[in-house]
């Protein structure tokens, strides 16, 4: 029985993912990115039919492993841009600092406007890193988990529908910083929009998002003493 629900949620994921692959083909509508449209329709389905999560998890943990090797396809263009990725290190370095730091300021902002619980605000400080980091950096901190993962793809998603439009909105132009931008904001999600323009703002994305892991990572232990001081 097992076995059905394996294959069964894998099959229906990947249908889902190819049937938006062929529609965002046709229509570049953010909302129609197979990224984003297979994660909205799953969560719809397994709402609307009341299949549990777990069950459906048992394909889809699969799904997520192998998601978690592919990755390394985002080497092939900072391989392809490397000596232009190695002259700005320093400004993805300190662009991700400030990201970050803004990220996690401005949170606490909203935590003591909306009294919003300590043990929430533990869980989303990972929510502009990849699904794996954040995992890891919950359990450093005693967050949830599954909040730290909810965290993720609501960034991840928001970042990839309203990222690009808020730049050029900006008149944001520089590949560089545009893909910095996505990178460190919205993480894979806003990678795969940022490839679409091009290799250097591709490469740059995809550069800033180990960078901005690990940093924060890094600044777990002032964010936590900052978080109890402020919220207690």
């Amino acid at each position: 029985m097992n076995s059905i629900y394996i294959i069964s949620s894998i099959l229906i994921t990947i249908a889902i993912y190819i049937l938006f692959l062929k529609i965002y083909g046709i229509k570049k509508y953010i909302l129609f990115h197979p990224n984003i449209a297979t994660t909205i329709i799953l969560i719809l389905v397994l709402y609307i039919t009341k299949i549990p999560f777990e069950l459906y998890n048992t394909g889809g943990q699969y799904i997520t492993y192998f998601l978690g090797i592919c990755i390394v396809v985002l080497a092939i263009p900072m391989y392809q841009t490397l000596e232009l990725l190695k002259e700005n290190i320093k400004l993805i370095v300190l662009t991700s600092l400030v990201s970050i730091y803004t990220s996690f300021f401005s949170m606490m902002i909203i935590a003591r406007f909306l009294n919003i619980p300590k043990s929430l605000v533990f869980s989303l400080i990972p929510k502009s890193i990849t699904s794996a980091m954040a995992i890891e950096a919950s359990k450093l901190i005693n967050g949830s988990e599954a909040m730290a993962i909810l965290g993720v793809m609501v960034t991840g998603i928001m970042g990839a529908i309203i990222g690009r439009f808020v730049l050029d909105r900006i008149n944001i132009t520089n590949p560089i910083a545009r893909g910095c931008s996505l990178g460190m904001s919205a993480h894979v999600m806003g990678t795969t929009q940022a490839l679409e323009e091009g290799e250097i703002t591709g490469s740059f994305s995809a550069l800033s998002i180990p960078v901005t892991g690990v940093l924060t990572i890094i600044n777990l232990p002032l964010f936590t003493v900052v978080i109890d001081y402020l919220l207690k």
